[in-house]
């Protein structure tokens, strides 16, 4: 079998994306298993400006909405083995149902990963032009899926109620600890409390951040905040951040990539992510991954993990007073040195609960067929569901 990861860029790990990062991932590991892989991206530019890997790469011309679909790719479609599956990575494309278009006339299988973009909250956005293309177009797209790869149970439930014909799995997204830099914990006086990713209000939840800090900081809390990365909401963000009065105890470092990066995380000692909507944040396991313990939402679909491994706290509701609360618990838990008992179960947990290896193995059974595209539980990946709730 012939395995073929679709992404919209280049699947450059080096990148503030994490769909791309999660498919470059993927077919790493997939290759090291010894399966037959190959990825495909379509894109702005056909420069391989990337770091070196051990699969195959093919770049492809990204068009306007209203051109269709790169003539080189359909002639590779054409020339593809009946024995290939095809991966998605991301929907609301139309190059992607375009191209699922031509898959089913060759009768080649494929399984789509919305990466959190069909979650209920993501839907809201611009939801009148979503609506209507999801009516036009989506719909047949994930109908027509050998199953739809779901990161968490929020995005199972909600791709049910809007699509109750669609074939569904449950599988999250894993990390490599031997990938994350050792490094010994930063001391700190204060508790610092680190968010890592795109500076978007909405979809991050930075605006519940800050004013949930800002209520903390008014509280007597003596915590400090780094924001690492950039974004549209850059300058609205800092703003927000005068406007709470919390300058002094905020930083805004930009964007940060390699060692850099890392060094900011590990001076932290609790990550935050108060994301509204999200398939599965690569950026809270990689912090779980070096040992921090996670004051996460519901929505990033960790939060189960995290509350049961005692690794954190998941919030009741992802509202300022909320994050207030968890926040000046972080800092009693500081104070009395019993955070490191948290980092080491959040350690704990990446290692036994998010194998990219098993990860990999179980997509190739879904691939196959062997696999039933049933919600598979989110505490022991390869136990289905009753039937009756199958799908």
């Amino acid at each position: 079998m012939k395995i073929i990861h679709l992404v919209l860029g280049k699947a450059n790990p080096e990148r503030m994306n994490g769909v791309n990062k999660v498919a470059h991932k993927l077919a790493t590991v997939q290759c090291d298993l010894g399966f037959d892989v190959c990825l495909w991206g379509i894109s702005n530019d056909l420069i391989h400006n990337y770091p070196t890997r051990n699969y195959e790469t093919q770049l492809f011309q990204q068009q306007k909405f209203y051109l269709g679909l790169d003539r080189r790719l359909l002639s590779a479609v054409a020339a593809l083995p009946k024995d290939t599956v095809f991966h998605f990575h991301g929907v609301f494309i139309r190059a992607f149902s375009l191209l699922a278009q031509q898959l089913k006339k060759r009768s080649i299988p494929y399984i789509i990963t919305p990466h959190g973009a069909l979650a209920k909250a993501a839907m809201k956005r611009s939801w009148i032009k979503k609506k209507i293309y999801f009516q036009l177009f989506e719909k047949s797209f994930l109908r027509n899926a050998l199953a739809v790869h779901v990161l968490g149970k929020s995005g199972f439930d909600h791709l049910g109620a809007i699509l109750p014909d669609c074939r569904k799995v449950i599988i999250p997204n894993g990390q490599d600890l031997d990938e994350l830099p050792k490094m010994d914990r930063v001391s700190n006086t204060h508790i610092r409390f680190v968010f890592c990713g795109r500076l978007d209000q909405q979809h991050k939840g930075l605006d519940l951040l800050l004013k949930g800090f800002g209520k903390y900081i008014k509280n007597g809390g003596a915590g400090k905040l780094d924001l690492i990365g950039d974004g549209a909401d850059a300058v609205v963000l800092k703003q927000m951040a005068i406007d709470e009065q919390v300058t002094e105890s905020v930083c805004f470092h930009g964007a940060k990539y390699g060692m850099e990066k890392w060094e900011l995380i590990n001076r932290g000692d609790v990550f935050m992510h108060t994301s509204r909507m999200e398939g599965f944040p690569i950026a809270v396991v990689e912090a779980a991954g070096m040992g921090l313990p996670c004051i996460v939402s519901e929505a990033t679909n960790i939060a189960s993990y995290i509350r049961e491994a005692q690794a954190g706290i998941a919030l009741g509701e992802n509202t300022p007073d909320q994050i207030t609360e968890a926040m000046s618990q972080g800092e009693l838990l500081f104070r009395k040195d019993q955070l490191k008992p948290l980092g080491i179960h959040a350690r704990q947990m990446i290692a036994t609960r998010f194998n990219w290896q098993e990860i990999a193995k179980n997509l190739f059974q879904v691939y196959s067929g062997t696999r039933n595209a049933a919600l598979l539980s989110p505490r022991k990946i390869d136990r289905s569901i009753p039937k009756e709730h199958a799908r």
